[in-house]
């Protein structure tokens, strides 16, 4: 099977972990004997808006750990002021570059990730073509553009009606695909993955002496952005209440970039628990599990996810988690079994579940065992693709 991938997330030499969740399932789509071409449209501006000056460093063209990617320009605006018109400017971005690389490699299918603006513009390429389209739906692209106005609402209908098969990552995200307008097929459910050559159950004082952790004492590990989404403040206040309950502290430590980061180290510094909180910035993603093995349990504060792949991948590193009960969370973190869940947002309860977590030794043992058969045998990117390969034969049929 030919497969022309479509997605504004994906790595480059600019930024290397963008959208590496899909790169993995383009990974997993080869390894099953897939032609898989990527063509990942990035951001172009007038040369005076200097922050948009790093897209100008990706090239045309390259190969990423073997996966061959065309970078086009489209049009963008920082603070997503072209609204509605994102999405036209996808279309006039890959227009000609899909009807040229269809002439001398013809695909057949293409898979847009997120339903707007790529799905969207990859329905109207791809009925131009005569090429069916699978789209897949994240979160914002269902939920959150909807809510923002008519137009988008409309424009989200649109997608939902016009594109050939949708996939979701979750139960939660089918849901409000299917109010936001009538599938042409029923919705398929296709959830995220974790690479199992990379995350899988290690030794826990190994991965301390890899990253220079203390081997001795309790460790909370948090991977992600710190943005507000995330819930990071929310986290540490969380700590601020354990400081008077646990002693010593556990350690948190946290793996990401994002605006919040300078707030985060005050708000730590006014608590008093600046010493029991390491920042350690961006790290590769190979070095993701490393940090998860690290820890005592993982723990993701989100008000909003998708389906979290960092959750898929701490599964697989049979790591407990302590996680927000939002969108398809749930269905990755199940209450007792794989985790424990907590409301989005309050800091209490979530003190209240990492305390309980890390003082009871045996449901320690029992969630991380969960987990790792869980993520085993869920949340693999093999069990992704196979089933993702399904939909592109039916599609062609």
């Amino acid at each position: 099977m030919r497969v022309l991938m479509l997605s504004h997330m994906y790595p480059s030499p600019v930024n290397p972990t963008a959208g590496i969740f899909v790169h993995e399932q383009v990974r997993a789509l080869q390894n099953l004997g897939h032609d898989v071409r990527v063509v990942s449209p990035t951001g172009w501006a007038p040369p005076g808006l200097t922050r948009w000056a790093s897209h100008r460093d990706v090239p045309g063209t390259d190969v990423v750990d073997g996966v061959r990617v065309l970078y086009p320009r489209k049009l963008s605006l920082p603070g997503a002021r072209l609204g509605t018109r994102n999405a036209q400017a996808m279309l006039l971005a890959i227009r000609g570059p899909l009807r040229r690389i269809h002439t001398r490699w013809r695909f057949d299918v293409i898979h847009a990730q997120m339903l707007v603006p790529d799905g969207w513009a990859a329905a109207a390429v791809g009925a131009e073509l005569g090429v069916p389209v699978l789209g897949t739906a994240h979160r914002a692209d269902v939920i959150d553009l909807p809510a923002r106005s008519a137009a988008f609402a409309d424009q989200v209908r649109e997608a939902v009606e016009s594109i050939d098969q949708i996939a979701t990552v979750s139960r939660a995200i089918r849901e409000a695909a299917e109010k936001a307008g009538r599938p042409v097929r029923p919705i398929e459910v296709v959830p995220n993955g974790a690479d199992t050559a990379v995350f899988f159950p290690r030794d826990r004082r190994e991965a301390r002496r890899r990253l220079g952790i203390p081997e001795d004492g309790l460790v909370i590990s948090y991977v992600g952005k710190l943005v507000p989404r995330k819930g990071v403040d929310v986290l540490i206040d969380a700590m601020g209440m354990l400081r008077d309950r646990m002693t010593p502290l556990p350690l948190l430590v946290a793996a990401g970039v994002g605006e919040m980061r300078e707030g985060l180290e005050a708000r730590c510094s006014e608590m008093g628990i600046a010493d029991r909180v390491r920042w350690v910035g961006k790290i590769p993603h190979d070095d993701v599990a490393w940090y998860m093995a690290a820890g005592d349990v993982f723990v993701l504060p989100s008000y909003s996810e998708g389906l979290p792949t960092v959750a898929c991948e701490a599964l697989n590193c049979g790591v407990p988690m302590v996680a927000t009960a939002v969108d398809g969370t749930p269905e990755i973190v199940r209450h007792e079994e794989t985790g424990l869940l907590v409301p989005a947002g309050e800091a209490a309860p979530l003190a209240d579940a990492l305390e309980r977590i890390l003082t009871d030794h045996a449901l320690r043992a029992h969630l991380a065992e969960t987990a790792a058969r869980v993520g085993r045998d869920e949340y693999t990117w093999d069990a992704n693709a196979r089933h993702t390969a399904r939909l592109y034969e039916e599609l062609v049929r």
